[in-house]
Order: structure tokens, then C-alpha cells, then sequence
């Protein structure tokens, strides 16, 4: 599908903000003229955080399958994807996703509290690639994360580390979505050509050590805090600490929620050229393309 896009306009265009982006800018609209159930300028239901070039190519896929895909090109930040789909229970779900310029959870942080400034997203997703850890899981499983464990706090001291982890578990009105998701499409999707795979829901740890060692004493640790973690990666704990200091603000959305392809099973042996990162990717795409029709929520102007 052909994107237009209208030019710069001050006066309805919408400004991305924030240190993500560098400076403002202004995006344009994604087809000529209004749209009335495409994005609105300054709104979407759901918004899509990615980081690496995988992730988002294989979001960008899924977009592009959907109505009204466009992009919204800003000056100095990121380029803003956009479709918009029926919801499962009526109206429209529109849809914003955005890469963060770097890997961590700092990077995720500033991109998530730049694009909920920009578009007031009801619910933000984290997707991408993770390690899994948990004893079900395979390569190119995914895992809905409904509570992230950040595990990046922590004491130095004479007889060793003290890790100081933090437990911070999605909103109920979220939670409750995904039961439905889960009860209506069950646990097992189809990927890219009909291939199916296995999807989880669980805890998952996160924080800037990226883990690949079975035998690390991080994992270890993130075994006993819960003994049914899922997966590790390195941006949902930024995304649930932004979530967490800005609760109070109007824009602030109902909840964040993560969904990670799993690449490999962190414990040394991946393929060197980390031939899953593709496949792990569309399939976390996959998911989410699924769970979309769920996750519009009212909310007033």
C-alpha cells in the first residue's frame, strides 16, 4: 500500500518530544486528507516500542497487512509507523510503533514516555527477541510477560553481590484482556507460513546484563525471586519504571505490556549468527497482530 504523506503542519500536525528524538518535530499525516478511523493525529490505542532492525521489520510487516498503514517522518527523531484494525468488541484500534534509538532500559525509558506524550496510547507493548530461562520454553516460543522482575539494583560487598530485585506486574484491566486473549486463540499461534508455535504468559527479568550462561549466577538468582521466570532481556524494566513514576499523569497509559520471541535459551550455546533473531522476531509480531483486536480500551480526550 502506497504511504502519502501531507507535509509539515504546525497547526494539526503532532510533535514527537523528548530526548529520543533530539529536538521536535512534526509528523505528517498518514494518507491525504482525515481518516476517521485511521490514527488521529495525536492519538493511537495501542503503541509498539521495538529496538533492533529485526524487531521492527517484522512489525513493520504485520502493519503493512493492516488498514491505513502509513508512515509519519519526523525531523531529528524517530520514523512512526501507523495502521489501524477493527477491535474484537467494536470500534477501531489504532496503532503507533516506533524503534528506540539504543538497546537498554535507559533507551526504553525515554522512548516510551516520548511516544506516550506524542500519541496517548492506552496500552504500550514492548516487542522483540528475548533469552528464555524457563523449562518449558524452545527457541522461537514466545512469551507474554505479565509481570517484569528488574534486576538491576544491587550491593556490592566483601562476601559478594546482593542483588535487590523488583517485582512490578501489569494492570488489571490489562490482565483481564489477556485472559480473554488467551481463552478465545489459546497458546498456540501460526508464524510466517502457517508454521505453529508455542506462547507463554509469565514473569520475565530484565535489566542491562544481557545473560548467556546456564550456569550465571543471575540466573540463578532470577530463579529463586520466582521460580516460573520465562525469559531475560534488557528494556521492559525502563518501560515499567516509566510506567510506574508517571502513573499520575493524564497521558499516562492503562498499562505496558511484553511480548519476546525467543532467540535462544541464554545459556552459551545460540548460533553464532544468531539464526532464530529473524524468526523469533515475526513470531513475537505474529502474537502481538493477534492480541491487537483486544486491546482497545475508552478513554476520554
Amino acid at each position: 500500500m502506497t504511504s502519502y504523506h501531507s507535509g509539515v503542519d504546525a497547526g494539526s500536525g503532532n510533535v514527537f518530544h523528548g530526548p529520543v528524538s533530539g529536538r521536535d518535530s512534526y509528523v505528517t499525516e498518514a494518507a491525504p486528507g482525515p481518516d476517521p478511523a485511521g490514527p488521529a493525529g495525536d492519538r493511537a490505542d495501542v503503541g509498539i516500542l521495538t529496538v533492533l532492525e529485526q524487531e521492527m521489520r517484522a512489525v513493520v510487516e504485520v502493519l503493512r497487512g493492516l488498514a491505513g498503514f502509513g508512515t509519519a517522518q519526523s525531523s531529528g527523531g524517530p520514523t512512526v509507523y501507523q495502521a489501524h484494525m477493527p477491535a474484537r468488541h467494536g470500534g477501531t484500534v489504532r496503532i503507533a510503533a516506533v524503534q528506540t534509538l539504543t538497546p537498554g532500559t535507559e533507551s526504553a525509558a525515554l522512548a516510551h514516555r516520548a511516544l506516550v506524550e506524542a500519541y496517548r496510547p492506552a496500552v504500550v507493548l514492548l516487542v522483540g527477541i528475548a533469552g528464555g530461562i524457563g523449562r518449558d520454553v524452545r527457541p522461537c516460543d514466545v512469551v507474554v510477560s505479565d509481570l517484569v522482575i528488574s534486576h538491576d539494583a544491587r550491593k556490592e560487598t566483601a562476601d559478594g553481590i546482593r542483588r535487590r530485585g523488583q517485582a512490578q506486574a501489569i494492570a488489571a484491566p490489562l490482565g483481564h484482556r489477556l485472559n480473554e486473549f488467551f481463552t478465545a486463540e489459546g497458546r498456540e499461534l501460526a508464524g510466517p507460513g502457517d508454521v505453529p508455535f508455542r506462547v507463554h504468559r509469565g514473569p520475565i527479568g530484565s535489566g542491562n546484563a544481557v545473560l548467556d550462561d546456564k550456569d550465571s549466577p543471575l540466573r540463578a538468582y532470577l530463579s529463586g525471586f520466582n521460580d516460573k521466570v520465562l525469559a531475560v532481556e534488557t528494556e521492559a524494566a525502563g518501560v515499567a519504571e516509566a510506567f510506574r513514576q508517571h502513573a499520575d499523569a493524564a497521558t499516562n497509559p492503562f498499562g505496558w505490556l511484553t511480548v519476546r520471541g525467543l532467540s535462544d535459551l541464554a545459556d552459551g550455546a545460540k548460533p553464532a549468527d544468531d539464526r532464530f533473531h529473524e524468526r523469533a522476531s515475526r513470531h513475537a509480531a505474529a502474537t502481538v497482530r493477534a492480541m491487537l483486536p483486544y486491546l482497545r480500551f475508552d478513554r476520554s480526550s
